[in-house]
């Protein structure tokens, strides 16, 4: 029950999600006497799928992430993590600390044979494309080698797979230019195990004007680089949201535009909401780590929990151990020719 706001959004959340998927059943972490209270009323067909675990032990965005190991073992969001490592629950959906999260889940979880590093990975609105563009890494990992960016490849054509639906996702790795001579030593060497690997819808490389027009499904980058991306993203939305509300009131013709254009701007704020987006997963561990923003509101919520159960249908993490099985000795192959 971690987050800025706790309960207060994370019950709502709950509650939506169990009347929308009828197999599904959630456990809460967390203040009890906080919880218990928001969950009566509900109906039985409901109330029965949702267990409460409780703890009055949380960290705070303040906590050091390595203190989670040493000082909050009790705390609600180590205990997630732990009963997904026992199997008790399949996944784990936390607003907490990010780093604390990561540093749980690679401790408890483990990552996945052939991953040497998990990542974050988080989605964008791509308009023209009608589908949504992944971006990874966006904050775990801040240097990473071409074999790193490789592994991140595979794993984010996999999600983009499992949760849009393509067969064949496009890959690119986020670069200052498109000529093959541009960016650091590790992301053209990174280029080069990619465009060697042909089971890998390989595009090339991506400037950051391209990750909303639809060319390109998966972006690779590191974790440095993928965090200014995401949050740039985020603010980018925010300022045509406040722009958008200013210059429709600023007089009376302007406001008769906005209410004659009201149907086409519901459109445009939905396709560019914030909430919809909201669930970023730890890929690359034993397991699913889904995280929220820490300032979602119930809406939010629901996104990242609805992400983690799909993840969860379609086994995830399985399927990225078996495409990183099939390419393990295909990499080695062409890592001597980095030499």
């Amino acid at each position: 029950m971690g987050g800025d706001y706790g309960p207060s959004i994370v019950v709502p959340a709950a509650v939506k999600c169990l009347s929308v998927h009828p197999e599904l059943s959630l456990v809460l972490v967390g203040d009890q006497t906080e919880i218990e209270p928001r969950l009566h009323g509900l109906p039985e067909s409901i109330r029965q799928r949702l267990d409460v675990i409780h703890t009055l032990v949380r960290m705070d965005n303040n906590s050091k992430p390595e203190s989670v190991l040493r000082k909050f073992k009790d705390s609600s969001m180590y205990l997630a993590v732990n009963m997904v490592k026992e199997g008790t629950v399949h996944a784990c959906v936390s607003a907490g600390n990010t780093g604390a999260l990561l540093l749980t889940g690679r401790h408890l979880l483990k990552t996945i044979p052939g991953i040497t590093k998990p990542a974050i990975i988080a989605s964008i609105p791509a308009p023209i494309s009608g589908r949504r563009c992944y971006i990874l890494d966006v904050g775990a990992n801040v240097n990473t080698n071409a074999e790193q960016l490789f592994e991140f490849a595979v794993m984010g054509s996999v999600l983009a797979s499992s949760l849009n639906g393509i067969e064949s996702p496009r890959i690119g790795l986020l670069n200052i230019g498109s000529e093959e001579h541009k960016g650091t030593e590790q992301i053209r060497l990174a280029a080069h195990l990619l465009e060697n690997t042909p089971a890998l819808n390989y595009i090339g490389f991506v400037e950051g004007n391209e990750i909303f027009n639809g060319r390109v499904d998966v972006v690779v980058c590191d974790g440095f680089a993928g965090n200014i991306t995401i949050k740039t993203s985020a603010g980018v939305v925010k300022v045509i949201e406040e722009l958008l509300k200013e210059r429709a009131a600023k007089n009376w013709l302007t406001r008769l535009a906005a209410m004659v254009a009201s149907p086409l701007l519901s459109t445009l704020r939905g396709e560019i909401n914030p909430a919809r987006f909201n669930g970023a997963s730890l890929l690359g561990l034993q397991g699913i780590i889904v995280k929220s923003h820490g300032n979602a509101q119930s809406e939010g919520f629901f996104h990242a929990i609805e992400q983690a159960f799909r993840e969860v249908t379609d086994n995830v993490p399985e399927l990225i151990g078996s495409r990183m099985s099939e390419f393990l000795e295909h990499r080695n192959k062409i890592e001597p020719l980095l030499i």
